[in-house]
């Protein structure tokens, strides 16, 4: 996992709002993947706010290149697939990331075992 990635990961789950706007480019995109279709938000202030992405505990997670890309990866305690997210880093700064969370999507990837 890419240092920047690293840095917006340690701020999000820190709780850096600061942090996180350090590592996020001011027009970063998210797009979530739901069971009820695709959410968006744009800019750092608005990411940034919803970055608790990264707390809470799951049983396994570990970093993963998603299509040649640094990502994460998450699987409930009874090793189902939790979450796939996707970073675009672009000079220094995140621009970009994609999370899936719809499980009928998840089932549909070629996806390592849990960690």
């Amino acid at each position: 996992m890419g240092s920047t990635v690293k840095a917006f990961r340690a701020a999000a789950l820190g709780g850096d709002f600061e942090g996180l706007l350090r590592v996020l480019d001011p027009n970063v995109k998210l797009t979530v993947d739901t069971p009820d279709g695709v959410v968006v938000t744009l800019g750092a202030t608005e990411v940034a706010a919803g970055a608790r992405m990264f707390s809470g505990e799951v049983a396994r997670h570990r970093p993963v290149l998603v299509n040649g890309v640094p990502g994460h990866m998450s699987w409930r305690p009874d090793g189902t697939p939790l979450s796939v997210i996707a970073f675009t880093v672009t000079e220094g700064r995140i621009t970009g990331i994609h999370i899936v969370v719809d499980p009928a999507k998840l089932a549909s990837f070629r996806l390592p075992a849990p960690a």
